[in-house]
């Protein structure tokens, strides 16, 4: 690390490195499945290829925001079961993200033997022996982005995890990011284009970021100029609004022609209700915030130092570091935004404060601040932003201080998926964390048990009034339900719909703690809602078996969690 370095050649190729980036991604996102959210996405893909899959499900009939993914990784559910198509699309998922991860680091940090940067004016594809790579840049920094985004984040945003659009989304965006910092724009707004046709909102605001920081750093540049930076922009603009329609028209259309009340009591319940935990910052938990504002000091700590460093040496730091840094700039920037409008425009007026939270404000900042943290602390651990390198001793304690979170983490990873009993996406909501893991193992027994049983017994399109703490009947099942708490529809129609299934099937108390359903009240959502079944948790305090033909467990099976009975099949069908 330092004047005198020479590179090992199998350390600094791009296939190493992007192997050991996709190893990365693989132990900290290797889990069973499904995953926190694969539920969620899966089903719904499965249900646009085959419209038997839980026909009459509220969510799954509702609009296909993220149609792209679904019309493509979809594709699998037609092709092999439902398990085994994750797995197929979360191997494409890492792959992507490993390489765009690998191309984006090696695009930071390419340096010529003397450790200055490579000039702007310079182009990044020359393939002298001047130039090479510092040994597996992109996997330390991938080391420590993940810890950054893991412990650090504000919003609960993450990237690399289960399949779904947005992975596919970040793969691009990494992409685009290291095209633009080689200045291949076309390619560029290309591929952040595609990630916009993937998951829109995620790609617009690093399409804002990357326009904000391309206008700060080079249309003001003497040998550029304000013509030859359209001229350099100009294809791949075109290119790049064909993949945000792509993502835009399907988003907007679900809900034209929505009244805008329904439409403003719909955000309401996104962002105060089922995503405040993502949108709104006076619904983040205070743990998050101690967590981002100790993130938020190391990157002022480090910003400090390099400022310190530009001024004593007269140096700029390298192009690609600069995009770092504008990114968790631009992403703070927004995020501050979004935090004045809920604080401010949010204590008066909630509806109008939804409209512009729903939007995600704070997803870039917990994805690039990290980033740029990560960013800085490899530069300083290998000398890159001084003709004089700090000592050896100096950088490889920055350099293990980086590192050393996200090791910690990976190796807590690896354990917990090792050990994993019960995937994330049947846990979530199924098991009080107060119980023992035997506990919980035997009651997810228990579910797979009832589960299979209704997939083997029930006929397609057949209602069901499910438990409330579950999030994976369709999952397993393939049949529709009442409502479910994860399954909240894309569209204002249904997510109020949606909203008043939950009030009226799952009632608290002035404790908060579940109402148990008596045979009248399963007899009034039969009227309502056509349910044609009941899926009853007996783990319910006070939860007794209603009066009706019980249809399972059967005096020959046992099921101490759950129980199936059956209703009288609704008279006339029942409107939404």
């Amino acid at each position: 690390m330092g004047n005198d370095f020479r590179n090992p050649s199998w350390t600094s190729g791009f296939f190493v490195d992007f192997l050991c980036v996709f190893s990365i991604f693989f132990i900290y996102a290797g889990s069973n499945v499904p995953a926190i959210n694969e539920p969620h996405y899966w089903t719904k893909a499965a249900h646009f290829w085959n419209s038997d899959f839980g026909r009459g499900d509220l969510f799954l009939e509702s609009g296909d925001a993220h149609w792209l993914f679904f019309a493509t990784f979809g594709y699998l559910t037609r092709c092999m079961p439902l398990p085994w198509a994750v797995w197929t699309g979360r191997f494409v998922t890492w792959m992507f993200l490993a390489a765009g991860w690998t191309i984006l680091g090696r695009s930071l940090w390419k340096f010529r033997n003397s450790f200055e940067a490579v000039e702007a004016t310079e182009s990044l594809d020359q393939s002298s022996g001047s130039l090479f790579y510092a040994p597996l840049v992109a996997s330390c920094w991938a080391v420590v982005w993940l810890a950054g985004l893991h412990y650090g984040h504000w919003a609960g945003e993450w990237v690399v995890g289960g399949c779904e659009s947005k992975g596919i989304a970040y793969a691009m965006i990494f992409a685009g990011l290291a095209m633009a910092i080689r200045r291949r724009w076309t390619l560029a707004w290309t591929f952040l284009g595609g990630s916009a046709a993937f998951h829109v909102v995620t790609g617009i605001w690093v399409i804002a970021c990357v326009g904000t920081i391309s206008i700060a750093l080079d249309w003001w540049t003497p040998k550029i100029g304000f013509w030859k930076w359209v001229a350099m922009h100009r294809l791949g603009w075109v290119l790049c609004i064909v993949g945000v329609l792509m993502g835009v028209v399907p988003a907007m259309a679900i809900d034209w022609g929505t009244d805008p009340v329904l439409a403003s009591e719909s955000a309401v319940k996104q962002v105060y209700t089922r995503l405040g935990h993502h949108l709104a910052p006076s619904r983040f938990n205070s743990v998050r915030w101690q967590n981002f504002e100790l993130q938020l000091g190391c990157a002022a700590i480090l910003l400090l130092l390099t400022i310190r460093s530009i001024w004593r040496d007269g140096r700029s730091m390298p192009r690609g570091v600069r995009f770092a840094v504008g990114a968790g700039l631009f992403g703070f920037a927004v995020a501050l935004m979004g935090l004045l409008i809920d604080y401010g425009i949010g204590t008066f007026s909630k509806p109008i404060a939804s409209k512009v939270l729903r939007f995600y404000l704070f997803r870039w900042n917990d994805v690039a601040m990290p980033m740029m943290i990560g960013a800085l602390a490899v530069s300083f651990a290998f000398g890159h932003l001084r003709y004089r390198p700090y000592p050896v001793l100096a950088r490889w304690i920055v350099c293990c201080s980086a590192l050393l979170p996200g090791i910690v983490l990976l190796g807590y990873r690896f354990e917990a998926n090792w050990k994993e009993a019960i995937p994330a996406g049947d846990k979530a909501n199924f098991v009080a964390k107060t119980d023992s893991d035997s506990v919980q193992q035997k009651q997810f027994q228990d579910w797979l048990l009832v589960c299979n049983w209704i997939k083997e017994n029930s006929e397609h399109g057949s209602l069901w009034l499910t438990p409330r703490r579950q999030q994976s009947f369709k999952w397993h099942t393939g049949r529709p339900e009442l409502a479910c708490w994860k399954d909240a529809p894309q569209n204002a129609e249904d997510v109020v719909e949606w909203s008043k299934r939950l009030a009226d099937a799952y009632p608290f108390d002035k404790a908060k703690n579940l109402v148990p359903w008596t045979t009248e009240k399963l007899w009034e959502l039969q009227a309502k809602y056509g349910i044609r079944y009941v899926l009853l948790d007996r783990r319910v305090t006070g939860q007794n078996l209603p009066l009706l033909p019980i249809l399972y467990p059967s005096p020959t099976e046992f099921n101490e969690s759950f129980a199936v009975f059956e209703l009288t099949p609704p008279k006339a069908n029942v409107s939404r």
